[in-house]
């Protein structure tokens, strides 16, 4: 396994693809696609219709790089139809370092149909298992979700960016720097599946830790819970800032009165879309929750019923900022000093439970009290709490809304957050 592997005649074949050298019988393909003028070829192709350049080209000119083991260029066939889908190769191979760069392109017609994913990951083991080769470099530009997406399915690991990378059009633009090693391929699948809920903080893409986006990168699916198929949640918001694969599963979210039908569904839904997921390879499914998911979180009926359906899961949670740390932030207040205590309540059943709190705990945090907050504000007048308190809302996004409790005249949304800190007198006085 080494150079002259490289060098010597190549045909890798996957369920859909089959990577071939090129030859003069994709003449006519190349004519066609010149013609259309679709643009994803190599900058070393031929771009012009000249029979006697591009003959020798397909017989001799695209294979000379192969033959000094400088590069390669494959053909990328769909196996179903024999059709030419695209091209993928190897460059900037250095043989002292055991590194190259890998790129590809597809023609539009097949595009979306995995031909890319498994071409590269087709030439990617080649290159490392056969090739001797120790590490696969590929770059895309952050605008190109569509490559992206394609390098993170083919198991590639997100390094970082490379500012203006790439020049195009006269501008230089930024790519992102992905990875793969011959160690990872080694890794081994065996082990038993894993759920990992993934808190992604309130709202605001940058409040999300480094280990929540190097799991939802790594992860092979990535869920996230919607009200419907058709709309983005908040937390897709999030994870759709950092990785391209998040699919939607619909959970009740707005439901109130305790397991209603529609609650249990959707739990039972989305833990038969996880376990399909182990069924079909998977070997780590994330679930991306807003805040953190083990804070009121729906993961937790999500982890429940997977364990029940396949017992040999390992749940696992990536801790996530939460609303009360986030307005706390935003509004400068104190969440708690010295021996203080803090009480969190959800009021999703009526405005009493603030009350307890406020009897019970120095500072209190509420959440969920849209539907009673005249309520709450009375509540808050009663125990003389009222002008020190807080309210957030829609925290890190387009109209967020932070300002005095004693502020609030109407209604608010039901994912609001109200903070009554401790009564303080003196510096250091709770100590």
């Amino acid at each position: 396994m080494s150079e002259s592997t490289f060098r010597g005649p190549v045909l890798l074949r996957g369920e859909r693809v089959e990577l071939r050298p090129f030859s003069i019988d994709d003449g006519a393909a190349l004519i066609e696609i010149i013609r259309a003028g679709e643009d994803f070829l190599p900058d070393n192709f031929p771009r012009e219709l000249d029979a006697e350049r591009l003959a020798w080209w397909l017989n001799t000119g695209v294979h000379q790089p192969q033959r000094y083991g400088l590069a390669i260029h494959l053909a990328v066939l769909d196996r179903e139809s024999g059709a030419f889908a695209g091209t993928i190769g190897l460059f900037r191979v250095d043989w002292s370092q055991l590194t190259c760069e890998v790129g590809y392109g597809m023609r539009p017609g097949a595009r979306g149909r995995g031909h890319a994913t498994e071409a590269l990951q087709l030439i990617s083991e080649w290159a490392l298992r056969e090739c001797g080769l120790h590490r696969v470099e590929l770059r895309a530009m952050t605008s190109n979700h569509a490559s992206v997406r394609v390098a993170e399915k083919a198991g590639y690991v997100r390094e970082g960016v490379a500012r203006g990378g790439e020049r195009a059009g006269g501008v230089n633009h930024d790519q992102i720097v992905f990875s793969l090693l011959a160690t990872d391929l080694d890794r081994s699948d065996a082990g038993a599946p894993r759920l990992v809920g993934i808190g992604v903080g309130p709202g605001d893409p940058e409040l999300v830790t480094a280990k929540a986006v190097r799991m939802l990168r790594e992860a092979d699916v990535v869920l996230v819970p919607v009200m419907a198929l058709d709309e983005e949640g908040r937390a897709e918001s999030v994870v759709r800032a950092y990785t391209g694969k998040a699919e939607r599963v619909v959970f009740a979210l707005n439901d109130r009165g305790g397991v209603t039908g529609r609650r249990a569904a959707a739990w039972d839904g989305a833990a038969e879309r996880v376990v399909r997921a182990f069924g079909e390879g998977a070997r780590t499914v994330a679930f991306a929750t807003i805040g953190d998911p083990n804070v009121y979180s729906t993961f937790t009926y999500l982890a429940q019923t997977v364990r029940e359906r396949r017992p040999d899961t390992v749940v696992e949670t990536v801790p996530g900022i939460t609303a009360m740390q986030d307005l706390a932030a935003r509004s400068g207040t104190v969440l708690t000093e010295g021996a203080e205590s803090l009480a969190l309540v959800p009021l999703t059943g009526g405005a009493a439970g603030l009350r307890t709190a406020l009897d019970a705990a120095d500072t209190v945090v509420a959440y969920k009290f849209g539907s009673v907050a005249a309520e709450v504000v009375e509540v808050l007048k009663d125990a003389g709490r009222l002008e020190e308190a807080v309210y957030g809302a829609r925290l890190g996004l387009a109209g967020e809304d932070v300002r005095p409790a004693r502020e609030i005249t109407g209604a608010v949304p039901y994912l609001s957050t109200l903070i009554v800190p401790g009564r303080r007198t003196t510096r250091g006085g709770k100590l």
